[in-house]
């Protein structure tokens, strides 16, 4: 696949990228590669998207960030990445629902990792469970393939249920679109619900302008504070969305209880 690292198993495939599991013989542990598939390799926006989120998180350290090792160009773009051993967030949900300290501590770390990529003026635009990893108690943001400027970009990208009204329509795209993202993630944590649900139809202008009954009937059970928190964070309005510091600083006196020490404010 490439030279130095030999293949434990297939652990993903996507529609543009392979995931692995791997050996590495330099380094002598474990690894995980992403690698372009051969059948969009010579799809240029394929390969400046996989060796741009590469460059990223091999430069952008963050300890609520998942670490690349190497970015490789050739034969095929590869971005080695270190091996995260914890449960991801969605599957901890599908458990059961978060503690609120456990949320309050998880959306500190959180906050801490995307007010860091905000400040080198980047946007993750794909926050939800699915691409957090939770191991030792530290929550790990992962998958920076939708990583953008701020201003305008491709509408629709990311997740439905999960992206913001702006990023579905690809204008405005601000910190405040991570905001909203992060916003539903700590609600589905707190009620394994989605406010919008899975389609919250934003692109056709029929989005819904309040979260569904089902959902803020579970939200009611969480501590006041972080149950408004929340309810800001998804306001469809990005104007009206708390900012990760006003995030961080609301969270802060919740965390009393969580599993561990939660990283301090930004």
């Amino acid at each position: 696949m490439i030279p130095g690292y030999q293949v434990v198993s297939l652990l993903r495939r996507g529609g543009r990228l392979d995931t692995y599991d791997v050996y590495s013989q330099e380094r002598d542990c474990r690894c995980v590669v992403k690698i372009l598939r051969a059948d969009r390799a010579h799809e240029a926006r394929c390969r400046r998207d996989l060796l741009l989120e590469g460059q990223l998180l091999r430069d952008l350290t963050h300890p609520h960030l998942v670490r690349a090792y190497e970015v490789v160009d050739q034969p095929r773009p590869a971005v080695v990445l270190e091996t995260l051993t914890g449960a991801t967030l969605a599957a901890l949900i599908e458990d059961a629902p978060l503690l609120p300290a456990d949320v309050a501590h998880l959306g500190m770390q959180l906050a801490s990792g995307l007010g860091y990529l905000h400040r080198h003026q980047w946007l993750h635009l794909d926050v939800k469970p699915s691409n957090i990893v939770v191991q030792a108690g530290r929550a790990i943001l992962i998958d920076l393939s939708l990583v953008s400027r701020p201003g305008n970009g491709r509408a629709g990208a990311g997740t439905d249920g999960y992206l913001a009204p702006e990023q579905a329509h690809g204008r405005n795209l601000s910190p405040a679109s991570d905001v909203f993202g992060l916003g539903v993630t700590l609600g589905e944590a707190l009620t394994d619900r989605l406010p919008y649900g899975e389609n919250s139809d934003w692109p056709t202008g029929s989005g819904p302008r309040r979260p569904g009954r089902a959902f803020v009937r579970h939200l009611t059970r969480a501590p006041e504070t972080l149950a408004s928190l929340v309810r800001a964070c998804i306001d469809p309005d990005p104007a009206h969305r708390p900012s990760l510091t006003e995030v961080a600083t609301t969270l802060a006196p919740l965390t009393a209880g969580a599993a561990a020490t939660a990283s301090p404010p930004i």
